[in-house]
């Protein structure tokens, strides 16, 4: 039994690894579950990794992050409680009203992507419930809402 759960552990980490999703302080937050962290990062042309694609349900909260395919964009909600999006090392764009109380970001199951503090509450969110499909961490630098026709809803107008 101790063998099982450590390989299980291990493939864990290794998974959490390989998704760009942070651990530091996952103790004190609840974790991403593997199958809402996998992002699609299947080579393309020339071997490019593609756009970062996260379904419905996906939640990471403080120390915890996004990140695209080439690592280039993180949208991280920060031990600090702001959330913000690092495109090539630097701070590219925030969630208004985020700082200091942001807590955990969550794509709902209602397609809207919400930003909530340590009691629940919305502090910030995309307003893009009912329409929102995908939410996207993209090469370019650019975090986006698509519906389910792939048309942007929201975006941090990051982009290149």
């Amino acid at each position: 039994m101790t063998k099982r759960f450590s390989r299980i552990s291990l493939a864990a980490a290794a998974a959490m690894l390989m998704t760009g999703v942070a651990t530091a302080g996952a103790a004190a937050t609840p974790s991403v579950p593997a199958q809402q962290a996998r992002t699609a990062q299947e080579a393309g042309p020339a071997g490019v990794l593609a756009d970062a694609r996260f379904g419905k349900g996906t939640q990471f909260c403080r120390n915890q992050s996004l990140t695209s395919g080439n690592g280039r964009a993180v949208l991280r909600v920060q031990q600090d409680g702001n959330f913000v999006l690092y495109k090539d090392g630097r701070a590219a764009w925030q969630a208004p009203g985020a700082w200091p109380k942001g807590n955990c970001a969550i794509f709902q199951q209602d397609g809207n992507f919400v930003l909530y503090d340590v009691n629940g509450k919305a502090v910030w969110h995309s307003n893009t419930w009912n329409r929102g499909h995908v939410l996207a961490v993209q090469d370019d630098g650019n975090v986006v809402v698509y519906d389910q026709s792939n048309r942007p809803l929201w975006a941090t107008n990051t982009g290149d």
